[in-house]
């Protein structure tokens, strides 16, 4: 089955990005770890890796060419493989799955692929777009005939579709406007808002949103003194919890999903303590207060770095093996930096949230009081927090503990962190 490799999103508020160099073509062999591409943003030139082994079947840009963001820059597959027979490939739905209670699993990094949305309720085969134009106007695909290779559904089976059937009655969330929160995926029903971590910003998300198989609303948000929210200036961890709270109701979000991760998890939590939101779950990754100790070395060296090879050093400890961390991912973080009052306001914000080693806020007795499916994912070689401190989360919480995994899941183990993700919200939903 063929992988596609995606056009990056390096920037939250980039939509497509120029093809400045393209180092394959059409039957080239291409080794995983291979820089196959450059992509240019208004900022900085970026390298695309192949994170497979396989041979180039599909090159739809040409270098030039402006291609939208999180969209096939090219496909890897195998010889005389094409990319319609590889779209049309199987993709069940898996069955909802309640979160258990007081469940630890230690679960293996590499997991099954990502089921289809729960929208594909037969056995059919069906192409990638057609799935997502379905999903988002209320067709099952098990009800429309497919003309596509090997009787795949594809998108003109589900423009046949939209002509004879009704559309879905159940309307779009609408996002009011609001500069500091931004949708990741149209859809309809509660929508789940992504609350990143210290020193990232909401683009961060992206590349788990087209992991995770729901047709929820998917929207981002910036903490305060991150990304576009960067000029918000809080002081105390309660304050970061009022803004966002306000914030949410500013776009009209009173009932959600939270999916948080590090400081943004922690304060997922806290609004769902504060009781004035419909907190439908929780997926909490690597999350931050519930116990005292932080590598504060880190948190300075990240605050403080001033190049871009510095602040890749500090990054390194954010996973459990260095390759991991792609240029990519380093070099955004250092984009968002420059020009903006991001720098000065991570230093204030971190000076108060931290102190030395410590972490000057808990979230331990909220987690007690929850009454939200609650889920919590943790690499156990994460070096910023002490993954123990999970030993003694409430017996609600449903713990999954990933091995050979730093404090980035959602990167070094993205395939099984969505799908635990899709889980949690089906569900809650």
């Amino acid at each position: 089955m063929a992988d596609a490799i995606l056009v990056p999103q390096v920037g939250q508020d980039l939509t497509e990005a120029k093809i400045v160099a393209l180092n394959v073509k059409l039957g080239d062999t291409v080794a995983k770890g291979d820089i196959v591409a450059e992509v240019e943003s208004e900022k900085a030139t970026f390298e695309v890796e192949a994170f497979v082994a396989g041979i180039v079947i599909s090159l739809p840009y040409g270098v030039g060419d402006l291609a939208p963001v999180l969209e096939p820059l090219m496909h890897l597959g195998q010889a005389g493989e094409t990319v319609g027979a590889a779209a049309a490939a199987p993709a069940p739905a898996p069955a909802a799955t309640p979160a258990p209670a007081s469940v630890e699993t230690a679960t293996a990094v590499s997991p099954p692929p990502i089921a289809a949305p729960a929208v594909v309720t037969g056995s059919g085969r069906s192409s990638p777009l057609a799935r997502r134009i379905a999903a988002q106007n209320g067709l099952h695909l098990n009800q429309i005939a497919g003309t596509g290779p090997r009787g795949a559904v594809v998108m003109r089976d589900v423009a046949a579709a939209l002509q004879t059937q009704p559309a879905a009655t159940t309307a779009p969330f609408a996002l009011r406007s609001n500069t500091t929160l931004k949708s990741l995926q149209a859809g309809t029903g509660t929508p789940v808002v992504f609350l990143h971590g210290f020193g990232a910003e909401l683009a961060a998300w992206l590349p788990l949103v087209a992991r995770i198989a729901v047709q929820n609303p998917m929207i981002g948000a910036d903490l305060a003194g991150h990304g576009a929210a960067a000029t918000r200036t809080v002081t105390g961890f309660d304050a970061l919890v009022d803004d966002m709270a306000q914030r949410l109701a500013e776009a009209g979000i009173t009932s959600t999903h939270l999916v948080g991760h590090s400081l943004g998890a922690a304060v997922a939590v806290a609004l769902a303590d504060r009781g004035d939101l419909d907190i439908r779950s929780l997926t909490l990754i690597a999350p931050a207060g519930l116990g005292p100790w932080i590598n504060g070395d880190y948190i300075t060296g990240f605050v403080g770095a001033k190049t871009e090879a510095a602040l890749r050093v500090w990054m390194q400890n954010l996973v459990h093996a260095p390759d991991r961390l792609g240029d990519a991912m380093v070099r955004a973080a250092f984009a968002a930096r420059a020009g903006s009052a991001m720098p000065g306001a991570l230093d204030s914000l971190a000076r108060s949230l931290f102190e030395g080693n410590t972490q000057m806020f808990s979230v331990q007795a909220a987690l007690a009081r929850l009454n939200c499916t609650c889920r919590m994912i943790w690499g156990m070689q994460d070096a910023i927090f002490k993954p123990t401190d999970a030993n003694a989360l409430p017996g609600l919480v449903a713990l999954h503990r990933l091995p050979g995994v730093g404090h980035l899941p959602q990167v070094e183990a993205a395939g099984l962190v969505g799908r635990l993700i899709c889980e949690t919200v089906r569900s809650a939903s």
